[in-house]
């Protein structure tokens, strides 16, 4: 995955009402992403990615106004989950929950699935 695929990913979603980059790099060999996204039903997704040859970075923080709905992260703590270093936090829960390695599309998929559960 790229940071323009991601870009792309989030620019041709439907479920994508605004996209606002904060910052862009797609110079390899480093790349980052960082911006934040208005969605349908009042869901705001903010992005961090950093992508290399060596290493991937990634931060998908969900929100529905001021309560966190999701996070899919891969920073290196809670070693004892089996998915170590992927996993996601789920709400208000103090414990993450095992996740395997998400890209962009996966997170967008999932907010989808968060719509079509509530309508």
């Amino acid at each position: 995955m790229t940071i323009s695929k991601a870009f792309s990913a989030l620019s041709s979603s439907e479920i994508v009402l605004e996209l606002n980059v904060i910052k862009a790099i797609v110079e390899p060999p480093v790349q980052a992403l960082k911006a934040r996204a208005t969605l349908k039903g009042g869901y705001v997704l903010q992005i961090n990615e950093s992508i290399s040859p060596d290493f991937r970075r990634y931060s998908y923080h969900l929100q529905k106004g001021d309560e966190m709905v999701r996070r899919w992260d891969n920073s290196p703590h809670w070693n004892d989950l089996k998915t170590f270093p992927y996993h996601v936090h789920l709400g208000n829960e103090a414990e993450p929950k095992e996740s395997p390695e998400v890209f962009i599309e996966d997170v967008l998929w999932e907010v989808k699935k968060l719509l079509s559960s509530n309508l």
